[in-house]
């Protein structure tokens, strides 16, 4: 028997739970219900549990992004980590979609998008998985000081969908369309809940970057 790793992720407009084995997929369910949440990723864990067995590891994507998602996301994986007593890792959802891209390519990864207001991550894609080039970040606005880019890069999410922000990213900025797969998710943290690099699942915590959105009472 391999080594399975079971990956999930709520965080942005696809929901996904993805299932490996030595590296290996298994099983893959996606869906463009991220409201739907917590009410189907237990039925599709359980679903690939009963087909494949109980999974030796699981990663979950914290963030950043839906702040609804990402919570039933990290609570679904904290509560399996404890009844099935295996190694849990949250990692960053905007790496876990950086997989999508072409191997040695540079991508940009954006989400959650809301007027001028969306997440960024900035990796290259390595033979291994992505490699961050900057933290993941939240723009309001503005791109930060290092863009636009002179390099050929892919351009994942929302901002691959807006000539404006292509532009202000570099004049060899292509869109990819691509969704975010929990297979992905899966082989973002395989190494780290295999070989004893996991973390405590009482840790596991939302990665927002930016506050919640709150409603104030306007003066009178």
């Amino acid at each position: 028997m391999g080594f399975k790793v079971l990956g999930l992720d709520a965080s942005g407009p696809m929901m996904t739970v993805g299932l490996v084995e030595d590296g290996q997929a298994l099983a893959l369910f996606s869906a463009r219900m991220p409201r739907a949440a917590g009410s189907l990723l237990a039925p599709w864990i359980g679903e690939q549990v009963r087909y494949f067995g109980k999974p030796d590891g699981l990663v979950v994507g914290v963030g950043p992004g839906s702040f609804t998602g990402v919570r039933v996301a990290i609570a679904t994986a904290k509560a399996l980590a404890w009844a099935w007593n295996i190694p849990v890792k949250g990692v960053s959802s905007l790496a876990c979609w950086a997989w999508s891209a072409p191997v040695g390519s540079r991508v940009i990864v954006t989400s959650e998008r809301r007027g001028p207001a969306f997440y960024l991550g900035d990796y290259f894609r390595g033979k291994d998985g992505p490699k961050p080039l900057s933290p993941d970040r939240a723009i309001s606005g503005a791109l930060p000081p290092n863009f636009p880019l002179s390099v050929a890069v892919w351009v994942l999410g929302p901002a691959g969908r807006d000539p404006a922000v292509l532009q202000q990213i570099g004049p060899r900025a292509e869109p990819l369309e691509a969704d975010l797969s929990g297979v992905n998710v899966a082989l973002e943290g395989w190494f780290a809940v295999q070989w004893g690099r996991a973390d405590d699942p009482l840790s596991l915590a939302p990665r927002y970057l930016r506050e919640p959105a709150v409603s104030v009472r306007r003066a009178r």
